[in-house]
């Protein structure tokens, strides 16, 4: 029979070569793929332009239309009670859902709107009627009906 150390001395040297014979298969085919890496030289590889593209010279473009310039116009109601307020005018093509108030104290709706400086036409519609603006005492006519208006500057 065969001595207990030199079976361990067996089982040890057979799981040795179970695993360094794929190792080394693995290692070999590792480096026949990566083999290209080692044959690169920097010096070799050239640019493929030479020199500084000449500049365009800019073409002038026509003249734009200048811009205008935008204010910040406050709308605020005071009116208690209310439960929805909107603002319809000449701005937003009499349109009141493009304008809805925000509620900003207990009687207060607010809203900033960017507006070019002129004079606008507006009314306020408070929960589906329309009425002029309490705050504003500016009115004008507007296709046979009373509007509040207001002047940006």
């Amino acid at each position: 029979m065969i001595e207990r150390k030199a079976l361990l001395l067996l089982i040890a040297a057979a799981a040795f070569a179970l695993v360094s014979v794929p190792s080394v298969l693995f290692n070999n085919a590792i480096k026949k793929y990566f083999s290209f890496v080692g044959h690169w030289s920097v010096a070799n590889i050239k640019p493929s332009r030479t020199g500084v593209p000449p500049l365009r010279v800019r073409t002038e473009r026509p003249e734009e239309p200048p811009q205008p310039e935008l204010r910040f116009a406050k709308f605020s109601v005071k009116i208690a009670g209310a439960r929805e307020v909107k603002i319809a005018g000449d701005f937003n093509k009499w349109n009141p859902e493009a304008l809805v108030l925000v509620k900003s104290g207990s009687k207060t709706w607010e809203a900033l709107v960017p507006l070019p400086p002129g004079r606008y036409k507006y009314l306020c519609r408070i929960d589906g009627q329309d009425v002029l603006d309490p705050l504003n005492p500016d009115t004008d006519l507007e296709g046979g009906r009373k509007v509040s208006v207001l002047t940006v500057k």
